[in-house]
């Protein structure tokens, strides 16, 4: 049974205008995402995902930025033609997020309770007992220990996980039908981190609700995600499902993050990625990435590839010419092979 499409994003520009240049860190970015599942947007600082996440919301504009194109429908509802009432119902109630440091997000002069039961009073009309209520209600439904001592509570006086739960609580108080988590686990350790990962599955499930993740991190993504997308330089560089991606990735910037990840059974080098993502009112020409790429061709630094299907999966699509020539090349093995100076054939 096919999911109902929530979010559609086609042809995505994201433009910053500074004093050197005009700066498009979102050139042309497509995707979908679709009811109960979940799209994992992936890529280093800098590629672009976070300012995608901030255009849905249309909150990209208070950064300094503009949408100088493309399109955003929610349930076929194009969020870039309504005004900023209109917008406003749309944040909270239909499409919430979750930033990536809960103590800058959280105001420290309100307790949580306040914080929570301002968007149930704004958006579902409740009285000062009734938010506080649901405000505790919440509190329990992300496994926070004592809700009804902790809502009175201020923010520094919490944990970073427990904050972060806080984000989580007032992200669902609307029951939205998109979770967008920007970066949810960066600032919290590693137990902390599953427990948080584990609590948003398990919010998922109960809700029906889709999640657009944000991260750097394919380890969370491994477990965490339905399809991903990778993305570089401001455009999406490979699309697949995540058992797809992580056994054979279609663009050697896939390639090179998989390779970078540590593996507790294997006494493996790390590969790291050659140099860093290039500034995006300076971009090379031709492929972006080609300048870090172990599999660049000449074509490369003269033609910015397309975003095409490749084989091996219903929606796969990479944007790189050598996986257009060698649609079937198994570039993590080529990689470390590379990496070990031994030239394939």
């Amino acid at each position: 049974m096919t999911r109902e499409l929530l979010l559609s994003v086609r042809d995505l520009k994201v433009q910053f205008r500074t004093d050197r240049a005009l700066v498009r860190a979102v050139d042309g970015v497509s995707y979908d995402v679709r009811a109960g599942e979940t799209l994992a947007v992936v890529g280093e600082s800098g590629s672009g995902k976070s300012v995608t996440a901030m255009s849905i919301l249309r909150l990209i504009e208070s950064q300094g930025g503009s949408i100088a194109g493309g399109s955003i429908l929610f349930r076929g509802k194009d969020l870039l033609a309504l005004s900023e009432a209109e917008m406003r119902h749309v944040r909270g109630n239909d499409i919430a997020m979750i930033f990536q440091e809960p103590m800058t997000s959280l105001n420290p002069v309100y307790t949580i309770g306040n914080q929570i039961s301002e968007t149930l009073r704004l958006h579902r009309g409740m009285s000062d007992f009734e938010a506080r209520q649901e405000a505790i209600r919440l509190l329990e439904l992300v496994n926070m220990p004592d809700p009804e001592q902790r809502v009175d509570g201020y923010p520094h006086q919490l944990s970073g996980g427990m904050r972060q739960r806080v984000m989580i609580a007032m992200a669902l108080s609307c029951q939205p039908k998109l979770l967008i988590a920007d970066e949810p686990t960066t600032a919290l350790d590693v137990t902390v981190q599953a427990q948080i990962l584990e609590l948003m599955q398990e919010l998922q499930e109960r809700l029906g609700m889709a999640i657009l993740l944000i991260t750097h991190d394919l380890g969370v993504v491994a477990t965490n995600a339905d399809e991903v997308a990778v993305m570089y330089a401001g455009r999406i560089v490979e699309r697949a499902s995540v058992v797809e991606l992580f056994e054979a990735p279609k663009h050697p910037y896939t390639a090179g993050l998989l390779a970078s990840l540590p593996q507790l059974d294997k006494r493996t080098e790390l590969i790291p990625i050659a140099g860093n993502v290039p500034d995006a009112s300076r971009l090379p020409s031709g492929c972006p990435f080609h300048p870090r790429c172990a599999f660049r061709l000449e074509l490369c630094s003269e033609v910015d590839p397309p975003l095409e299907p490749v084989p091996g999966g219903a929606a796969r699509t990479s944007a790189c010419h050598y996986v257009k020539r060698h649609p079937d090349a198994a570039l993590l093995p080529l990689l470390a092979e590379k990496r070990a100076g031994k030239e394939p054939a």
